[in-house]
């Protein structure tokens, strides 16, 4: 029986009712102001322009002057990084035109002092992802400007990251959103193997001396393991919540207890209003398990 069918109703309600709740604002000005009053207490920000797997041009376009402008309208009160997405910058299209936004967008980046944060997203685009990471992450000057997303819930994500040299880079560590459809092959279900290998790569890039962004919705055990671990080898790291109701408790019980702290902020703007919804869905079926685990706890 396929539950998330049955329930997709339920979770389509859910969105019309808080997807927009997870979203910082409907454009850049606004996203700003958002990140501004998150600075004010704390924390440090991290803005997402929403959109993936775009096969067209003009969208793309559209989307890197979207990004260029929010880096450019940057000042001391709301400096943030910028995560983007691969299918959003070209991907979809070719690796060439996706290094090519990326060389743009990292080049505005490394002038205003902040980073690029690349996000994962599909298997099949991972590998050309790393790649092109690794190319700017290799340059002298960009080594400090660009951070990578690894999933902990790819089977062989340490093997990627052996091949493509990650382990000494600036890296944001995600458990897998579980959003898109994979083969078991691909990715593991099992919450201890993911757990286990998200410290694990945690552990080996604080190794190499890095400052990792770790991730995590609201999971308190997993941010407290991290914790732990760090401490235990004297490595900085940050931790990273996303923005809404939903993590709101656990990143505020996290700065109060003295943590650093990041959120990220998804947006959208005018030219593309409704791609918060796709967006929202996701969140509003990420709601309605987090209540019905709840309940059954």
């Amino acid at each position: 029986m396929n539950w998330n069918r049955i329930l997709y109703p339920l979770d389509v309600l859910g969105c019309n009712l808080l997807g927009r709740r997870f979203v910082g604002a409907e454009s850049v000005e606004g996203v700003l102001q958002t990140g501004e009053k998150l600075k004010k207490r704390g924390y440090k920000v991290t803005y997402n322009l929403l959109g993936e797997h775009v096969k067209d041009e003009e969208t793309i376009k559209m989307a890197v002057k979207t990004t260029r402008t929010l880096i450019e309208k940057m000042n001391i009160n709301n400096y943030g990084n910028v995560s983007c997405k691969p299918t959003l910058c070209g991907l979809c299209l070719s690796k060439e035109l996706f290094r090519d936004v990326m060389r743009e967008l990292v080049s505005c980046a490394y002038k205003k002092g902040i980073e690029i944060e690349i996000d994962a997203e599909n298997y099949e685009y991972i590998p050309d992802t790393f790649e092109v990471f690794s190319y700017f992450a290799s340059n002298k000057y960009f080594i400090k400007t660009v951070r990578q997303a690894v999933q902990a819930h790819l089977v062989n994500i340490e093997n990627l990251m052996d091949k493509y040299k990650l382990w000494d880079k600036n890296i944001r560590i995600v458990k897998g959103s579980g959003v898109y459809q994979e083969k078991e092959s691909i990715v593991t279900k099992n919450n201890f193997l993911v757990a286990e290998r998200y410290l694990e790569i945690l552990r080996r890039n604080l190794k190499n001396g890095r400052v990792p962004y770790v991730a995590t919705v609201r999971d308190g055990q997993l941010a407290n393991e991290a914790i732990r671990l760090a401490d235990s080898v004297d490595g900085l790291m940050i931790l990273q919540t996303l923005y809404g109701p939903a993590s709101s408790g656990f990143r505020n019980k996290l700065i109060r207890e003295g943590h650093s702290v990041s959120v990220y902020i998804p947006f959208t703007d005018e030219w593309c209003k409704d791609v918060w919804k796709p967006y929202g869905l996701r969140r509003a079926k990420m709601v309605r398990q987090i209540l019905w685990q709840r309940l059954i706890g």
